[in-house]
């Protein structure tokens, strides 16, 4: 369950599972839609190798995968010891246009000659809808007035994708091809066109239509320990002009020149996140924190939104995914983007965060990348009252880091008139929202979805973001001399501080979950321990450093975690996938607290838990949400976004760097 490999230029995204093959991909957006099979990988790679076809997911193939160094581009090696063969991918999503290249090279380790064939597949789902009007054709060269190299064809409305490949060596096309269905039709089942790779040849069959697959055959002659390339294919666009022009433009160079195009373009474009690691980060962590950066990078579509991960594969096993972007989690990953100095990236999500932002100044629970709202698992009624179905917690912390990004910006020298514009439009409609969102009994934000969207009530979490998010945003009225809205804000603010006793629990010398006030004045308290409450209170400084003290020493004992056992769960009892599972932001919120408390042996923990992620990250390259406590095997979403970004911001506290938490 993980992608271990994303690779994406803001519009068009591919992710590859733990052998290397196509699991997801995404076009035109980051996200939306995924026009393969979801559910079940159908994309195939095999070799045909001395009388047999071999494919790479049958489970006889030793892998490895990683990025290169600073760049997204994929490197996948396989190699089946038994066989006497290894294939090498180098796979990248072109930076500038939309076509996924794979360079792929072919090796024999056998002391013999032998002839070989290699297969590769695609199926898709486009359009993420099994509804019959899709189409697969082949199209020989000419066949189009202006594609002069034979083509797979598969399209469907406005989504349209062209296959093809050749042999570099020669410049020779693929050396045959068929198209056929997937899927169930009525009481027949139909695997896929890949079958007919098993006997070493091809149908070509040229056409098909419903839900069709295809797939490509390269023939490769091979002496003892000699090796072969093979070029790949996949450009997208929305009619076959366009693709058919993004085609040829991309082979209008070899595939090599757009590789170290793309290449150069990702070195260039990490520069300033290269500069501030080598002064900040320490060298072991280098690698990771590079790649943590591209993998959030590569979830981010061009028009703003951050994917809260890509990975489709617990569709699987669950009824839920994270192809969607929560402003919460949104809000930290540009936290570190603003951190690393990448403004261009941080006002994007901002015009994004304003374009979905509700006409009451708050967000719904999630969004797609094409600013429509995304699914909802949240109720609008409760007990008899009706209230949005939302998580108000996510308003506050974009607001917080919008605040903080408008500091730091005039600090570096921005015109503080530039931001104005989002201010008016995004900035103070949150704040009003939130300084209304007030249950005038408790002066504390009323009931919501909480950050785990477990419970519905008032929690320390939110109510320390609100407290954070309105004092920050009456900091940038000041600056924006709006002396009304800065009182208003700064009166509720003080509100919340003055009735946070509430969330403190005088016999768990911990702070409550939170509580929820019912319309007959009943209270009900939730005294569960969890760690969004001390970070919460923590991190926007809702309380005095002795409470956070001792709530930090209450957690420590309640769950075991000291410098020997650094893995955190989120709660008392959490159940989601397993019992009390660590979570990786769980852990880096313990380390950053400690790294800024700075007492004796709290730096040693902290290193602890980023050698622990570290070492995550050179066995799988991603972090997922995560771990099971007994086998160390990932769960739920990986890679996650908020896990990559926490580990940037704990390397940056370790390292001493310059920015506010």
């Amino acid at each position: 369950m993980a992608r271990p490999i994303i690779l994406s230029n803001g519009e068009m995204a591919v992710g590859l599972n733990t052998v290397g093959l196509v699991h997801d991909l995404y076009y035109p957006y980051v996200g939306l839609e995924n026009h393969t099979s979801q559910r079940a990988n159908r994309h195939k790679v095999g070799l045909f190798v001395d009388g047999a076809i071999h494919w790479l997911d049958d489970g006889t193939w030793s892998v490895e995968q990683r990025y290169l160094p600073a760049s997204m581009v994929g490197w996948t090696t396989v190699k089946n010891d038994a066989l006497g063969v290894a294939v090498s991918f180098q796979d990248f999503v072109d930076a500038d246009l939309n076509v996924f290249a794979r360079n792929i090279h072919v090796i024999n380790l056998s002391d013999t000659a032998r002839n070989l064939k290699l297969f590769i597949h695609q199926a898709f789902i486009i359009s993420e809808a099994t509804d019959g009007h899709d189409t697969a054709q082949y199209l020989p060269a000419n066949a189009m007035s202006d594609l002069d190299f034979p083509a797979i064809l598969h399209y469907k409305g406005k989504r349209v994708f062209l296959v093809s490949g050749e042999n570099p060596r020669s410049g020779s096309p693929f050396n045959s091809f068929s198209i056929g269905t997937f899927g169930d039709f009525g009481d027949e089942k139909r695997e896929g066109v890949w079958r007919d790779a098993e006997d070493g040849y091809l149908s070509e069959n040229p056409v098909e239509r419903v839900q069709a697959d295809s797939i490509l055959q390269f023939d490769l002659e091979l002496m003892a320990h000699d090796s072969a390339r093979v070029h790949y294919y996949l450009a997208a666009g929305k009619s076959m002009k366009e693709v058919v022009k993004v085609f040829n433009k991309f082979r209008g160079e070899t595939l090599t020149e757009r590789l170290l195009k793309t290449d150069r373009h990702w070195d260039k474009w990490l520069w300033p996140a290269k500069q501030i690691a080598e002064a900040n980060v320490a060298p072991e962590y280098h690698d990771s924190f590079i790649s943590s950066l591209l993998i959030l990078k590569s979830m981010m579509d061009r028009r703003g939104a951050i994917m809260a991960s890509l990975d489709t594969e617990m569709l699987r096993y669950t009824r839920d995914a994270y192809v969607d972007c929560w402003p919460r989690d949104a809000s930290y990953a540009m936290w570190a983007f603003l951190r690393l100095g990448y403004y261009d990236e941080v006002k994007q999500f901002f015009r994004f965060a304003r374009d979905v932002l509700s006409e009451d100044g708050y967000f719904w629970q999630m969004y797609r990348p094409d600013a429509s709202i995304g699914p909802n698992s949240h109720a609008w009624l409760h007990d008899g009252e009706v209230v949005p179905p939302i998580q108000s917690d996510e308003t506050a912390t974009v607001l917080f880091l919008f605040a903080k990004a408008v500091q730091v910006a005039s600090k570096n020298g921005d015109n503080l008139e530039d931001w104005y514009d989002l201010y008016d439009t995004l900035a103070r409609p949150m704040a009003n929202f939130l300084a209304e969102f007030i249950d005038p009994e408790t002066k504390l934000p009323k009931a919501s979805y909480e950050l785990w969207e477990v419970r519905f009530e008032t929690t320390t979490y939110t109510t320390g973001a609100t407290f954070g998010a309105l004092n920050a945003a009456a900091d940038l009225a000041q600056l924006f001399r709006e002396s009304d809205s800065e009182k208003k804000w700064r009166r509720v603010a003080a509100g919340i501080r003055e009735n946070a006793n509430k969330l403190w629990n005088h016999d768990r010398d911990y702070f409550r979950r939170g509580f929820r006030r019912f319309a007959d004045g009943r209270i009900d308290y939730d005294d569960t321990i969890d760690l969004a409450s001390f970070y919460g209170a923590w991190a926007f400084d809702l309380f005095d450093s002795a409470k956070i003290s001792r709530a930090f020493n209450t957690y420590m004992a309640r769950f075991g975690v000291n410098i020997h056992k650094v893995a955190a769960p989120r709660f008392e009892h959490d159940d989601y996938n397993g019992y009390e599972n660590p979570w990786f932001i769980t852990s880096f919120w313990l380390a950053q607290y400690q790294i800024l408390r700075g007492l004796e042996g709290d730096r040693d923990f902290a290193k602890i838990v980023l050698d622990w992620a570290n070492w995550q990250m050179r066995q799988t390259n991603i972090l997922p949400e995560q771990i099971d406590p007994n086998t160390g095997k990932m769960l739920s979403a990986a890679p996650l976004a908020w896990s990559h970004a926490e580990f940037i911001n704990t390397c940056l506290d370790f390292g001493g760097a310059e920015g506010e938490k």
